[in-house]
């Protein structure tokens, strides 16, 4: 069950692809392999300690209270929390960037309207952050392979990526998913 969901996280519903977070940012930045390692080793750690704080408060705190509609102001105070003691930590020597708010809280907001438990919450955030870098890879990679062969005169690199971009969206979304359900009946 959580191969599945790691596996419709990270490919199939990425939510960067689907929803565009971060996509800008993804297109735009150029990053160093060692600074991004430690880069997504504080995000990840960020956004798994900020969705399962805010995942137990919003359960026994704000539920019985009748005040669930109040969590992502929950969220963004425990987020910027841990982000500090983190930063503190980890933090020393890198890039600050917009991503390092932006892509992880909408990672955990994510995960806290889509799960059903905190372990699930832990393994949805866990799964978009790590696709989130994974595209970054895969970003940088066709960066490059357009700045060799695209044309001088005609789309720029941008563009190229836009659209590189959208036919993986494409093919992401007309892949069949249905064997997912039968992993987990199989199970």
């Amino acid at each position: 069950m959580i191969v599945n969901t790691v596996v419709y996280y990270v490919l199939l519903a990425s939510a960067f692809l689907i929803y565009g977070i971060g996509t800008e940012n993804l297109i735009s930045s150029h990053n160093d392999y060692g600074s991004l390692l430690l880069t997504y080793v504080k995000s990840l750690i960020t956004s798994t300690a900020t969705v399962s704080v805010s995942y137990l408060i919003a359960n026994a705190l704000l539920a019985p209270a009748h005040l669930s509609e109040l969590y992502p102001l929950v969220t963004i105070f425990v987020f910027v929390i841990f982000s500090a003691v983190i930063e503190v930590f980890i933090g020393i020597g890198l890039q600050n960037s917009i991503t390092e708010f932006g892509v992880p809280f909408l990672c955990v907001l994510l995960a806290m309207n889509e799960a059903t438990s905190i372990g699930y919450a832990i393994v949805i955030v866990a799964a978009t952050e790590t696709a989130y870098y994974v595209l970054i890879g895969i970003v940088d990679a066709l960066r490059n392979w357009f700045d060799i062969f695209a044309p001088v005169i005609g789309l720029r690199v941008f563009s190229l990526l836009l659209i590189s971009l959208s036919i993986i969206v494409l093919a992401l979304s007309a892949f069949n998913v249905s064997w997912l359900s039968l992993l987990e009946v199989a199970q």
